[in-house]
């Protein structure tokens, strides 16, 4: 029940946080609709709130959905988790008509009626951890030769080629560290994996840097990376500039309790998508420092139990799939909270739990009720 308490914890935090940073972006979106004639009524302050509040009932009900599926389900099926991992490649790929949408430059999007817009490549992520883990399981007795290390750049490469033309360099990059913390959990030599990675590294900067240059599609990544290392570019833009300025005003102004809940100015349209990618930062005014390493701890929390009893499992299956999807939260969590204070560039990543978004919710929901089961079937 441990795990489960931390979920739950890490949810209602979530919503207190959306309930307090999103009022301004509540406010203005709805304003908007309005005047489009897209909603009726008056404007209001807790609209993402309320869509949040939502989105975890019906990422509930999913998750309730998934504990009844057995895990050997996942481990008799590799082949369907398989095409389904490959379906999700080719409408990123490609459009369905009437589906497929572009948002904020990435094409990775698809629209569902009554529920918006979703990002497939949340569950692609979850997709690939099962797909690699039944690869590994027929690779295990080649780990550590030239031939397992050789397929496996070759098929990463693959993978890399598809979110770059999306393009989505982040969930890529999210994407490789994962399965390179699976390879080393099923036995890869360390100075393998080191050196695997710094390779990767360098290809995802390189092609990061000069995306912008080849084609108007990829200039949003090298804007990115662009104001990461000069802020001073073009000031008067105030987008990703500002992002990143104003969230350190408002970690830095949080100081060690934070101003207490409810009480801050950031939210008031300095840190744009205050909900979503800058929540951290946004509520960071309120809880303070201390409030941070409550939110660390939780997520710190989950891999402590969780490692600490991975040694009980017998089945190799459980260990690498609970490997992998707790490495999916820990790598997300640690690279959107980077982003806050700036020691990565903007990622568009959102924060597990606590973030809003319905797609990423509901995935982070499947993934800790198979962290549960799987610790279940010790």
């Amino acid at each position: 029940m441990p795990i489960i308490i931390a979920w739950i914890i890490l949810t209602v935090f979530g919503l207190l946080s959306i309930f307090s940073v999103s009022i301004y972006e509540s406010f203005s979106l709805t304003v908007a609709l309005i005047a489009k004639g897209a909603r009726q009524g008056d404007p209001s302050n807790y609209f993402y709130f309320l869509k949040q509040l939502t989105n975890a009932v019906i990422a509930l009900v999913v998750a309730c959905i998934t504990y009844a599926v057995p895990i050997r389900f996942f481990q008799k099926n590799k082949n369907i988790t398989t095409i389904a991992v490959f379906l999700m490649i080719l409408q990123l790929l490609v459009f369905i008509p009437g589906v497929g949408m572009v948002l904020n430059g990435s094409r990775g999007w698809i629209n569902i009626p009554l529920l918006g817009s979703m990002q497939p490549a949340e569950f692609f992520k979850l997709g690939y951890v099962l797909f690699l883990w039944a690869w590994l399981i027929r690779k295990r007795d080649k780990i550590n030769t030239k031939e397992f290390f050789t397929s496996f750049i070759i098929l990463n490469a693959l993978f890399f080629f598809i979110f770059l033309l999306i393009p989505d360099l982040w969930t890529l990059m999210i994407l490789a560290i994962v399965g390179l913390i699976m390879c080393r959990y099923a036995g890869a030599k360390i100075k393998y994996v080191v050196w695997i990675l710094f390779w990767w590294l360098l290809a995802w900067l390189l092609a990061g840097s000069i995306a912008g240059m080849v084609s108007d599609k990829f200039a949003y990544i090298q804007k990115r990376f662009t104001y990461f290392i000069s802020s001073s570019v073009d000031p008067q833009a105030k987008q990703i500039w500002w992002q990143n300025q104003q969230a350190l005003l408002a970690i830095g102004g949080g100081w060690l309790l934070g101003k207490w809940y409810g009480k801050w100015l950031q939210k008031f349209w300095f840190i744009p998508e205050a909900q979503s990618d800058f929540v951290f930062a946004a509520f960071s005014e309120e809880i303070g420092f201390m409030g941070d390493m409550f939110l660390l701890a939780l997520y710190l929390y989950i891999a402590y139990y969780f490692l600490t009893r991975v040694r009980h499992i017998k089945d190799d299956y459980g260990k690498i799939i609970g490997i992998g999807i707790l490495s999916l939260i820990l790598v997300q969590a640690f690279v959107n909270i980077w982003v806050n204070i700036k020691i990565l560039p903007n990622t568009g990543l959102t924060l597990p739990f606590v973030s809003y978004w319905w797609t990423a919710l509901m995935v982070n929901f499947i993934e800790i009720v198979l962290l549960y089961k799987i610790l279940k079937r010790k």
